[in-house]
């Protein structure tokens, strides 16, 4: 026996030893692959982060320091560093921003191949809806501003289709407000067009951008203009100028009065409006420093100089364009200058000079053309190097892919044999354990077997003995089961009778104490005195108000609970009746909150009377103040309704009484009714109502009047399903 536990002890220990070694060997294996993995995904995350940077760079240069060299730098640098990161997303975005820097520059033709590659490069991801809405409005705008308008409106298209299956309101208008700019070049397009920016109007209001109503609003104007519906364009320009000045926007006003200049230009029948408008344009941009724009406002007054006849004039204008055109290195607008200073000095007879601009504008117009071959030579050969780079990428991909699928199956394999090894041990370790396991249930199968016989013994003489002790206590335990419940019985019947009593004792005592003698005394006192006045209306008024009273009384009296509102109006029955009797030396008011439902909540009958009464007798009547106000209030708080009774009397101290011994006038007796009816009340229902009276004090503590406070518990409100 000895031995074969030592055989068993060793053959575990080779195992788990054994087991041990493999362990390690894999981790060896393992650890340099994970090391290499995460160095990898941190660097990958570094060079991500630098693409990122460089686009946002290329436009940080564009907008402060117009460098256009070094903008092309830091977005070509992009595109590479994503290329060979190989992540589609930031490299759709890296071509997409090399296109916005070139058509900034107004290089349209080098623009599009970029949006559009990055517009497909996200065709079939589902996830970048933002960014190909983006990519084809982009597409759309260069295809525009290159007179390509049949790619433009297959972008714009795609970029609403998008938009409206995300309800993207932004890019509907922009992309209905390039539509709508794009088929104003179509010839009979143009009732589309309008459409399409009223589409694009619609979701700029619902934005609540001023600045896209602004733009939609420019686009529409200058249709107009076009076509020569000049007071409908005027319209739209007013609008326009209306938002540019709540705006208080510099830029938008110069365009503006751009535009409107524009406008009485084509017109042709007030020139010198044109003349001022352009003025007004030009004041504004050199306030902004736009050279741009003041070379081309500039170009415009001459354009009115020389329509007008003033040639000397435009003469100066189309110089002063030219300077400025030459300092932000405007070739094609120094062209346009060049051309009509030539046809002016032809009208003069300075032909000479007529000759020299004309040369200069042939000239630019050549340099003009050669730059723009140039530009698009340059264009195919960096188009060229990316494809090229990409093919590369592509290689490198490939072999990255094979090494990687070659790692995987090895790492497959490795686990593969790990899965092996261990279900070896366990299947090893298992059959050892069961067969020591068996060997010790033998043992302890005989030893418990005599146990159990022993047990069986025993058990059969206690069961016997058992089944006479149960009979017995059977037997015992049905007669106290059944005098138990025969004494219940009795007891609740004799429960019950008394609490009816006891209700019905409360009942009549509640409307004695509302409707006694006294109070009957004084209400036939007060009709007589009205009558002796020859107030008959006022007496007709107090016996239909205190017959209303009666019957009310004597209805709710019969049942348990009433609802809020019928307790609300037995009360203001009584109000009335009173302020009648006193001949209006009070006054009264009831205020419910609009968030309580009084009709579903459910009360005592004539909780409140007493309260009233107790506050018109001892509060208001030996009062000396003016006005002797009254007020019932019915609010909501977290936990159920408040009512409160408030009076600016004298004030009442119920503490400095004892409500349990009525005064011979019946002050506390209704007060003490109330206490005993919530007690059976609450006894009744499943939730609470709570009661009680303290004086009203003012800031200093000087008491200003009594509060009364019936306060509701949510439990007791009508369930009206």
């Amino acid at each position: 026996m000895k031995v074969k536990r030592h055989v068993i002890g060793c053959l575990l220990c080779t195992l788990l030893v054994f087991s041990t070694f493999c362990q390690a060997m894999a981790r060896e294996w393992i650890a340099p692959v994970d090391s290499t993995a995460k160095t990898t995904l941190a660097q990958k995350q570094q060079d991500s982060l630098t693409v990122v940077n460089a686009i946002q760079l290329s436009r940080d240069i564009h907008r402060s320091q117009h460098n256009e060299e070094t903008e092309y730098q830091e977005a070509e640098k992009a595109v590479s560093l994503s290329l060979e990161l190989g992540d589609t997303l930031l490299y759709a975005q890296s071509l997409d921003n090399l296109g916005l820097m070139y058509r900034y520059h107004q290089r349209y033709e080098e623009a599009i191949p970029l949006h559009t590659k990055a517009f497909n490069l996200l065709a079939d991801e589902d996830s970048a809806s933002l960014s190909k809405m983006i990519y084809a409005n982009n597409a759309g705008v260069a295809s525009r501003y290159a007179e390509d308008f049949d790619k433009a409106v297959f972008y714009y298209l795609e970029a609403l289709k998008i938009a409206e299956s995300e309800n993207n309101l932004r890019n509907i208008a922009i992309a209905c407000n390039g539509l709508g700019n794009t088929l104003l070049h179509l010839p009979g397009r143009g009732e589309d067009a309008i459409a399409y920016f009223e589409r694009s109007l619609e979701a700029e209001r619902k934005r609540n951008n001023t600045l896209g109503i602004a733009m939609n609003y420019l686009s529409i104007g200058d249709y107009f203009t076009e076509i020569g519906e000049y007071q409908m364009a005027r319209n739209y320009l007013s609008k326009l100028l209306d938002i540019n000045k709540a705006r208080k926007d510099t830029f938008g006003l110069g365009i503006t009065y751009e535009y409107y200049g524009q406008n009485y230009f084509h017109e042709g029948r007030d020139l010198q409006k044109a003349a001022n408008y352009f003025s007004q344009s030009k004041a504004l941009f050199e306030k902004l420093g736009d050279l741009h724009k003041q070379a081309d406002i500039a170009k415009k007054q001459a354009d009115v100089y020389r329509k007008r006849g003033n040639l000397n004039e435009a003469i100066q204008q189309y110089n002063a364009s030219w300077k400025l055109a030459e300092q932000v290195k405007n070739k094609g607008l120094i062209k346009e200058c060049s051309y009509w200073l030539s046809t002016i000095y032809e009208q003069q007879g300075q032909f000479k000079k007529a000759l020299e601009y004309l040369t200069l504008s042939q000239q630019y117009k050549d340099s003009v053309a050669l730059m723009d071959q140039q530009t698009r030579i340059a264009a195919i050969e960096k188009r060229y190097a990316i494809e090229k780079k990409e093919s590369q990428i592509e290689l490198l991909e490939k072999d990255k892919a094979l090494q990687k699928s070659q790692l995987e199956s090895q790492q497959a394999a490795l686990k593969s044999h790990q899965v092996i090894l261990v279900l070896l041990v366990i299947l090893l370790v298992s059959i050892v354990v069961i067969a020591f396991m068996q060997f010790r249930n033998i043992k302890a199968k005989k030893k418990a077997n005599e146990l159990l016989r022993k047990q069986n013994d025993q058990i059969k003489e206690q069961r016997d003995e058992i089944k006479t002790v149960n009979q017995q206590l059977e037997s015992t335990f049905e007669e106290l089961i059944q005098e138990q419940k025969n004494t219940e019985e009795k007891r609740i019947k004799l429960l019950e009778s008394t609490f009816e009593n006891r209700i019905q004792s409360l009942a009549i005592q509640s409307l004695e104490s509302q409707m006694n003698p006294h109070f009957l005394f004084n209400g036939m006192n007060a009709v007589r005195w009205l009558v002796m006045k020859n107030k008959n209306e006022e007496a007709k008024e107090y016996i239909d108000t205190f017959a209303r009273l009666l019957r009310m009384s004597l209805t709710n009296n019969r049942k348990k609970s009433i609802t809020l509102n019928e307790e609300l109006q037995s009360t203001s029955l009584y109000l009335k009746i009173e302020r009648l009797r006193f001949d209006s030396e009070f006054n009264y008011r009831i205020n419910i909150s609009p968030k309580v439902y009084p009709e579903r909540v459910k009360v005592p009958p004539k909780i409140l009377q007493p309260l009233v009464e107790n506050a018109i007798k001892h509060g208001l009547l030996p009062s000396r103040k003016s006005p002797k106000i009254l007020d019932i209030n019915v609010t909501e708080t977290e936990e159920g309704v408040l009512v409160e009774v408030l009076d600016n009397g004298t004030g009442y101290s119920i503490s400095q009484e004892n409500p349990s011994e009525p005064k011979p006038d019946g002050t506390h007796l209704g007060l003490k009714l109330i206490e005993e009816r919530l007690v059976i009340f609450n006894q009744q229902h499943l939730g609470k109502v709570q009661f009680r009276i303290v004086p009203r004090t003012g800031p200093t503590g000087t008491i200003k009047g009594t509060r009364a406070e019936i306060y509701i518990i949510h439990e007791t409100t009508l369930d009206l399903a």
